[in-house]
Formats: C-alpha cells, structure tokens, sequence
C-alpha cells in the first residue's frame, strides 16, 4: 500500500509540474499569458 501511495504522489507531482500554469491560473484568477510571462521572467533573471 506504502508503494502504491507513493506512485500516485510522485505521478501528481509531475502532472501538477506539467500543468502549473492552468493550474495557477485558475487557483490565482489570472490570465494564463499573465503568469507564464511571469514564469518565463523568472527563467530570465537566473
């Protein structure tokens, strides 16, 4: 069972990391446009 749990935290996570702009959009009510420039800003300054 431990096994199995950790499989679906580990598939989550990298859906959740795949799909984080919709997903942000819609947990912060922003624009997709809006937070992906954001995001791409942040690849920027590094």
């Amino acid at each position: 069972m431990f096994w199995f749990i950790l499989i679906v935290l580990i598939v989550g996570s990298v859906a959740a990391w795949k799909f984080r702009v919709p997903l942000l959009a819609k947990l912060t009510g922003q624009p997709q446009h809006r937070i992906q420039r954001a995001i791409d800003k942040r690849k920027e300054g590094r």
